[in-house]
């Protein structure tokens, strides 16, 4: 099983592993939900590619380093994979008993999967809510999840080899969800929420209801196009063009700009098609879900989070094109710290890349 979605009440490192480096994040709760210990560590360029391990020595010596320099007094760690790498589906089945799930599940799957069952590891979840009577039978929807095995110990294995231990392994849009709950983005009315996690490789759109994903869509965009055409429109180098991303504001009509710079002018046109895709992509990730239902669902917000929200306006744009209010993702609320504000923690530009690191680390307080 991939102890996905398995419930523990013990501190551990969320460590978000991404093809621009490792994040850590280790939380204490007491009263109040704490950052204990934060860590980042950049890779070497091509040492993940896709949501695999290419590099094994440049993985591991940076996964090193990084322990190395810091001061977590745990070694045990929850990580995530990419959307891309797993299979995620949401089906209908009798509304049984756990156990007998357990059992039917796995066999369900293969018609679902083309992989043999002994090469995939499997976990689901059962959305609660979606319990009904279809032709006198009761049924339930479940979140079926299921991940290549070699995948997984290619990820277990390296990691144990830097002296960390592997609780579980979440894939990345679901942790980032439980950052969403825990900062009050999201809640357990009937509302319907959508999770936008704009990442390095991939955006990951999610339709929320009552804190769990009912519907999913992955677009291969994020923050590496965004990069890479910067660097082509503009004629600099990639470090170049990461550097000027906090400084770059979208056009929002209504909304007045101080962007006298020609260079900061030609970059948000040049990335603004990036945006007008994924704008595109929550569209149809909408009509499609209520292509399903027999009325048309309201959508409470969006809420956006990612290293890919890195430039500025991006939730007015949102906003502006989808009519749903669109809220930039603060990872750390309700969760105290004392960073300081710096260059890399900007408010809001870049705290929602923090979000799959801190769902990761709150897995452990889960009841």
């Amino acid at each position: 099983m991939l102890k996905l979605f398995q419930k523990t009440r013990k501190p551990e490192i969320g460590l978000e592993i991404s093809p621009e480096g490792i994040c850590a994040v280790l939380l204490e709760k007491n009263k109040n939900c704490t950052l204990k210990c934060y860590a980042y560590e950049p890779f070497p360029a091509y040492t993940i590619e896709n949501g695999l391990i290419v590099n094994y020595e440049a993985f591991t010596d940076t996964l090193k380093k990084h322990m190395d320099n810091t001061k977590f007094d745990t070694k045990i760690v929850n990580i995530a994979v990419p959307s891309n790498v797993a299979f995620i589906k949401t089906i209908t089945l009798p509304d049984l008993p756990l156990n007998e799930l357990k059992v039917i599940v796995p066999q369900e799957a293969l018609k679902h999967i083309p992989f043999p069952l002994n090469e995939i590891n499997i976990d689901f979840e059962v959305i609660e809510n979606s319990k009904k009577t279809e032709d006198s039978v009761k049924k339930v929807d479940i979140i079926l999840v299921a991940l290549a095995k070699s995948i997984a110990k290619n990820y277990i294995d390296l990691i144990s080899s830097t002296g960390f231990i592997v609780n579980s392994i979440d894939i990345t849009p679901f942790a980032s969800i439980r950052t969403l709950a825990n900062a009050g983005y999201i809640d357990n009315s009937d509302s319907l929420f959508i999770s936008t996690l704009i990442d390095y490789e991939h955006t990951d759109i999610n339709i929320l209801h009552k804190g769990m994903p009912v519907f999913s869509n992955s677009i291969p965009l994020g923050k590496k196009n965004i990069i890479d055409l910067l660097s082509g429109n503009l004629e600099i180098d990639n470090v170049s063009a990461e550097k000027l991303l906090p400084e770059i504001a979208l056009v929002v009509p209504g909304i007045n700009i101080d962007q006298p710079d020609p260079q900061l002018n030609r970059a948000a046109a040049a990335i603004r098609p990036i945006f007008s895709n994924i704008t595109s992509e929550i569209q149809k990730t909408i009509e499609f879900y209520n292509s399903k239902n027999s009325e048309n669902k309201i959508f409470e917000r969006i809420i956006v989070s990612g290293s890919g929200a890195c430039i500025q306006n991006i939730d007015k744009y949102f906003t502006n094109k989808l009519k749903i209010e669109t809220l930039l993702c603060n990872s750390f609320k309700n969760i105290d710290h004392d960073l300081e504000t710096n260059e890399h923690f900007i408010y809001p530009v870049n705290l929602p890349a923090l979000s799959t690191s801190l769902g990761l680390a709150l897995k452990g307080f889960e009841s």
